[in-house]
């Protein structure tokens, strides 16, 4: 079966508050790019992409998106736009921006992780198609404790606990869907899959490489070296590695 088509959005509009730098962390450079640059690449090599739109914060539209404007042509960012103040606004405003574009699927993607996995992320695309949504992440490894504050409450099923990730994909109708059933009754999500969950929509979990680690905290940077050699690694290399 051919692959089904998906418009992706990318999402950028976050200040970065909490890796303690004064730049929005996407805009950070590994290996002659930015890291958001590095991220729209690789959405470019997923097998059914049609476009990309960005969402971007104001300033950096203004300032910083016209200094790489032919990198993100050359990935297939068609369109640029101001994202909202939080992930859940800039994702309905990317997504009113992408209606003219035909495609299939609809895929959101957190710029900060530009590691993430392409056969993953098509067999996630595949899954979405299927069922209504599906979304990249991996298994929990550690003992997991439920706290207050510092005191231990219990230990949790670790076998049951999925860590969410992106790409998320869904069907673009079921997307439709999820956006307006939030708007209607004030649900706020972290990620699209809470939005998708709110109004009974079918998402599956499509394990991946945890080495898909969205930059956040400063200490992300001591592994930034060894991922880097990542970013040049096409479809063919992560058939190799992905379970």
């Amino acid at each position: 079966m051919a692959a089904k088509t998906f418009v992706a959005l990318l999402l950028a509009a976050g200040k970065g508050t909490r890796f303690g730098v004064d730049q929005p962390k996407t805009w950070l450079e590994l290996d002659g790019a930015a890291i958001l640059v590095w991220s729209a690449r690789r959405l470019a090599q997923v097998s059914g992409h049609v476009a990309t739109v960005l969402a971007s914060d104001e300033a950096a539209l203004a300032e910083r998106v016209p200094e790489v404007a032919a990198d993100l042509d050359a990935a297939g960012v068609t369109l640029r736009i101001v994202g909202g103040a939080t992930r859940q606004q800039s994702c309905q405003r990317a997504f009113d921006a992408a209606r003219a574009i035909e495609a299939d699927l609809v895929l959101v993607h957190d710029a900060a992780r530009p590691f993430f996995d392409i056969a993953a992320t098509e067999r996630a695309l595949a899954a979405a198609w299927q069922h209504g949504g599906a979304i990249l992440g991996h298994r929990a490894r550690d003992t997991l404790k439920l706290v207050d504050g510092a005191a231990i409450h219990s230990t949790i099923d670790r076998s049951s606990v999925f860590h969410a990730a992106t790409p998320q994909v869904f069907r673009r109708d079921a997307f439709e869907a999820m956006l307006e059933h939030a708007a209607l009754h004030g649900v706020e999500g972290t990620d699209e899959a809470g939005l998708a969950e709110a109004c009974s929509i079918d998402v599956r979990a499509v394990e991946a490489p945890s080495t898909n680690i969205k930059i956040t905290y400063p200490e992300d940077m001591l592994l930034l070296p060894a991922l880097t050699p990542l970013l040049r690694r096409g479809r063919a290399d992560d058939e190799g590695t992905s379970s």
